[in-house]
């Protein structure tokens, strides 16, 4: 039982190091060596849990990046919470240079670029969905955009506003009104 408790624990040392590192120096720039310095584990233990760092970088995209998941109905229709939701995407560091870092990589590794083919539509059909929910569930009668054109929208800003250089960029609340007159087609 200490073994596996011990391996956990080194697995979770191994992935804070790889995302301070990654969202630090980006992906070409990190190495195994660094974030192994970082996690205070071996480059055996980085080894005994991966093959190549674009592994890594994949394991901390899905379990920090991707597991925000998909914002609720309820997040989209409420304008607080819609821009609460954004502005922990588009400012915080982690995040964003974790979005750096997997885009750079994507360019990079085939098998990277594989993955994100097969779990961006399923993304993107969720947050569709949930569009699809908050609009009938909306007093707003407005005209109505295609959820999917919508959600591809949404997350393409966003992800914009996490990766680049916040001047020049709107603020939150322009963002959320924004995604608002997307959804619901009148500004509220």
């Amino acid at each position: 039982m200490t073994r596996r408790r011990d391996a956990a624990s080194s697995l979770d040392r191994l992935l804070d190091g790889a995302q301070s590192t990654f969202a630090e120096r980006g992906y070409h720039q990190a190495n195994i060596h660094e974030i192994c310095a970082r996690a205070n584990v071996g480059i055996g233990t980085f080894y005994s849990h991966f093959d190549h760092k674009r592994d890594l970088l994949q394991r901390v995209f899905v379990e920090r990046v991707l597991r925000a998941g998909v914002p609720t109905a309820d997040e989209l229709l409420d304008h607080a919470r819609l821009i609460a939701r954004i502005e922990r995407a588009a400012d915080e560091p982690i995040v964003a240079g974790l979005l750096r870092a997997w885009y750079e990589a994507v360019l990079d590794e085939p098998d990277l670029e594989r993955f994100q083919a097969e779990w961006r539509p399923s993304f993107l059909i969720d947050l569709a969905a949930a569009i699809g929910d908050a609009q009938k569930r909306s007093p707003s009668d407005g005209p109505r955009l295609d959820p999917a054109v919508v959600a591809w929208t949404m997350a393409t800003l966003s992800r914009e506003m996490a990766i680049h250089d916040r001047r020049g960029q709107p603020d939150f609340d322009t963002a959320a009104r924004l995604f608002e007159e997307l959804m619901f087609g009148t500004l509220r």
